[in-house]
C-alpha cells in the first residue's frame, strides 16, 4: 500500500489526492476497481505497473 500511494504522490504532488485516489478512483483498464481493491488482493505491481517507470 505505501509503495502505490508513495508513487501516486510522486504524480500528483499531493498525497491527500494520492489516497483520495488509492481508495476511490476506479481504473477503467482494469475492470474500474481501485488501486486499494487491487492491494488487497496482493496485486501492488499491476497497479504500479499503470505508470512506466515504476
Amino acid at each position: 500500500m505505501v509503495e502505490v500511494i508513495s508513487a501516486a504522490t510522486e504524480l500528483t504532488g499531493d498525497v491527500d489526492k494520492a489516497i483520495y485516489w488509492y481508495r476511490n478512483e476506479p481504473i477503467v483498464d482494469y475492470c474500474h476497481r481501485t488501486a486499494a481493491e487491487f492491494v488487497a488482493d496482493g496485486q501492488v505491481e499491476a497497479v504500479l505497473g499503470l505508470h512506466p517507470g515504476y
